[in-house]
């Protein structure tokens, strides 16, 4: 296994080969972004330029079990191989937090969703909405993730725990959750907007990112 796989550039760098822009649907990017230098298996390395997300969150988390380096470019999650010039699926737009497990996994948070890389089995899991508009204090206990979620209409207690249980699924609390447990007529569709309820079974929203 080697040693290094990538480093972050504090900018383009001025001379050398060619940066490689990288971004969802190979769209043109020619400003800078987040910068990264990859290294292959040969000796030789490569410079992409990630096109950022819409937050300030920015990380490289390394899964060695896939032989892939996960970068979230201000918000925006890219899956890559140090091998490869071109993403694998890329995921979220608004992430803003994000644990990474000891097995590698990674869970992810923007301000309405828990987003889950398992590193195992290759499956990439979003939840349903938890909050309005809000996630903070994000925490991982025993396969366990907990937070608090805001609500927007309680001015009284603005942010109401929640938590979400990696192995079943199952969210308990969160404020979004709390107005469809009041209101038991509505339902989410998959974008997390309210409507009347039907009787379609709801689908899985997981598949295979590898």
């Amino acid at each position: 296994m080697r040693d290094k796989r990538c480093e972050i550039l504090e900018g383009l760098p001025p001379y050398g080969p060619m940066y490689i822009s990288i971004t969802i649907d190979n769209e043109p990017f020619v400003s800078e972004g987040y910068v990264v230098r990859f290294f292959k298996s040969d000796g030789t390395d490569w410079v992409a330029n990630f096109k950022p997300g819409w937050t300030d969150y920015y990380g490289i988390f390394d899964y060695p079990d896939r032989d892939s380096t996960i970068v979230i470019a201000g918000g925006l999650g890219y899956i890559m191989s140090t091998e490869n010039e071109t993403p694998k699926p890329s995921f979220g737009l608004t992430i803003k937090h994000v644990i990474q497990k000891s097995d590698g996994s990674l869970i992810c948070a923007d301000d309405t969703h828990i987003l889950l890389l398992d590193n195992q089995s290759g499956d990439f899991w979003e939840s349903d909405r938890i909050s309005w508009d809000g996630i903070r204090d994000l925490k991982l206990d025993k396969n366990i993730v907990t937070g608090q979620s805001y609500d927007p209409i309680n001015s009284i207690k603005p942010w109401a725990d929640f938590s979400v249980d990696l192995n079943t699924k199952e969210i308990n609390g969160g404020s979004f959750q709390e107005t469809l447990k009041n209101n038991p007529h509505l339902e989410a569709n998959k974008t997390g907007l309210i409507k009347e309820k039907q009787n379609d079974e709801k689908k899985k929203r997981w598949w295979k990112i590898w």
